[in-house]
């Protein structure tokens, strides 16, 4: 009985032997599996990492590659494209890049391209990334201020992103970037405030901060901005907005426009318009016929989005809220005849929303009117490519004296006529101004009052206080219709992964 029950229990021992190592067997079973498991599933992710990078890698070939296709085509229209990429050294496929390119046009002319590229590797197709540019001329859009003669920024002004020079720079005021001369040297004579004339660095003065001046770098060539009048008046012609002159060059006529924050301008033909005497250049007086006495409705235009271009031929006084993407030209190429554009009051973008803008080019110059209000906001890229951007020095007293090679001479004339108050206050352009010629906005300058039996000298001032110049980096990157290259060398003005 004793040996019976013995038998048993070794019996069940043998038995709970086999199920510990059933147990466990189970366990290392899982535990293999489970790193087994893990192993794969990294090898996985890694390879799809890999793939993942190649990818990229693959986009980011695709669009130096189309870049250096672009500089063979340059009036490639949109297109969609998939080429194969291959290992540089061996010849073999990785994988391949597929090419959206929108071509962004107005007039029919190219503005710029908005480009995707897809890269897949061949390792593990499901893996894609895709990357989005950008692809254009760069624009004056990028500076603040861009002169083609000296400059002088006095105390008062504050200037916000890049300002250029291709001549020397006095900075006095106020700024946050780079201030750039295109000479290492230059003569600053008495309308710099230097006397006796002196040879001063490119750029200098007791404002901003020296350590961003930068000089000599590179000339923009105003001359290669690629502004055409004749050609865009042909494009305004076809499918813009033309306006033809009605002053036949005599300079007391044109229009008025007025733009709307619905879309649409109104316009104006003005009949007739009396002058002021004013200084533009500090020796010489002129008559500046931008007073308007008479004006004629003539009718309320919406802006072609295909070519969203108002060429006037003839002067033009601006104002108003602009929404949508406009470009304002005047231009006369029949008569003999530079016409001005007047910034007659403020010129504004509809809520200061990126998705509008106006670039405002004159044949002569852009200027402020003498019946400008007390402070005057601009929101606009301007350009004058031969002329110059400002505001004349009025003075209040009628009978003067000016200068000349020859000494003082006795003027008849009355100067001002535009009231005794003009000393402004602020002037605030959000965007760019681009000007052949030396600009003024703020004049110190002494008179000589009287008659020529009898008269005093005297310091006046006119112009705004304050000046704030500050570019629109929005614009920049999507500027307005036929706003004018800095460059002739295109590049990817944007790149993020989509």
């Amino acid at each position: 009985m004793a040996l019976k029950i013995i038998y048993k229990i070794k019996n069940l021992e043998y038995g709970g032997s086999v199920i510990m190592v059933l147990v466990f067997a189970g366990i290392f079973v899982m535990a293999v599996g489970s790193l087994l498991q893990f192993v794969l599933q990294q090898s996985i992710s890694g390879r799809g990492k890999v793939a993942r990078e190649q990818a990229l890698q693959i986009a980011e070939a695709g669009l130096e590659y189309y870049k250096w296709y672009l500089a063979h085509n340059p009036n490639q229209d949109s297109e969609m494209r998939t080429v194969e990429y291959k290992d540089p050294q061996s010849g073999t496929r990785i994988g391949e890049f597929i090419i959206n390119s929108t071509a962004n046009k107005q007039c029919g002319d190219i503005m710029n391209r908005d480009i995707t590229v897809t890269g897949k590797a061949d390792m593990d197709i499901r893996f894609t990334r895709t990357i989005g540019a950008r692809y254009m001329n760069p624009s004056v859009a990028n500076y603040s201020y861009i002169f083609n003669s000296g400059v002088w920024m006095g105390s008062g002004s504050n200037t916000i992103g890049p300002l250029h020079s291709n001549q020397g720079i006095r900075m006095d005021g106020a700024h946050n970037t780079v201030v750039s001369s295109a000479v290492s040297t230059w003569t600053c004579d008495s309308t710099f405030g230097c006397s006796p004339t002196q040879l001063k660095p490119g750029v200098w003065g007791e404002g901003g901060t020296p350590s961003l001046w930068q000089y000599p770098r590179n000339v923009i060539d105003f001359s290669q901005m690629n502004i055409d009048f004749a050609d865009m008046k042909t494009k305004a012609q076809n499918g813009g907005r033309y306006f033809p002159s009605v002053s036949n060059g005599a300079g007391n006529k044109g229009y008025r426009i007025v733009f709307k924050s619905n879309g649409t301008f109104d316009i104006y033909r003005v009949d007739s318009a009396t002058y002021n005497w004013g200084w533009q250049n500090g020796f010489m007086v002129t008559r500046d016929y931008h007073t308007i006495t008479s004006e004629t409705f003539i009718g309320n235009y919406t802006v072609p989005s295909s070519c969203s271009l108002i060429f006037v031929e003839d002067q033009v006084w601006v104002e108003g809220v602009v929404s949508g993407k406009v470009a304002l030209v005047a231009a006369d190429l029949v008569n003999n005849y530079n016409p001005d554009i007047i910034l007659h009051n403020n010129l504004v973008k509809a809520g200061g929303a990126k998705n509008n803008g106006i670039t405002v080019i004159a044949e002569n110059n852009i200027l402020i009117s003498a019946q400008s209000p007390e402070d005057l906001n601009i929101e606009a890229i301007l350009v004058t490519p031969n002329g110059r951007i400002g505001r004349n020095h009025y003075v209040e007293t009628p009978g003067h004296y000016y200068a000349s090679t020859d000494g003082y001479v006795y003027d008849f004339m009355y100067m001002s006529g535009v009231g005794n108050k003009q000393d402004l206050g602020t002037y605030t352009i959000n965007g760019t101004s681009v000007s052949n010629e030396r600009v003024g906005l703020a004049w110190t300058y002494g008179i000589y009052k009287g008659s020529w039996w009898s008269y005093t000298y005297e310091i006046q001032t006119s112009g705004f206080a304050n000046r704030i110049n500050s570019y629109e980096r929005a614009l920049a990157l999507d500027p307005p219709p036929f706003a004018p290259s800095a460059s002739l060398v295109p590049y990817y003005i944007s790149w993020q992964e989509q």
